[in-house]
């Protein structure tokens, strides 16, 4: 249902298709206004998740696929890139 890459994440909301992490978590918060949000409040605190979800999207997706699509030598330094990465999130 995503119309241009072809991938996950989408959202389908009144069969309409919603694309990509952040778009999909802002589309949530602005339709179903909720009382806990799940975007912060606070500008700073809220183009920080903004930073982070957009990182997941263009680095995380792109190694997974590496990990599954590659072997050998390849595959496993995708693999340890993609550990490296994790471990930068958790830091975060």
């Amino acid at each position: 249902m995503n119309p241009v890459k072809k991938q996950i994440p989408v959202l389908i909301h009144r069969g309409k298709p919603v694309c990509e992490s952040l778009i999909i978590v802002q589309y949530i918060d602005e339709v179903w206004n909720q009382k806990s949000p799940l975007l912060p409040s606070d500008p700073y605190q809220r183009a920080r998740a903004r930073f982070w979800a957009d990182f997941v999207d263009q680095k995380i997706y792109s190694l997974g696929k590496q990990v599954w699509l590659s072997t050998g030598e390849a595959q496993e330094a995708a693999k340890k890139e993609l550990l490296d990465t994790f471990k930068l999130l958790e830091e975060s």
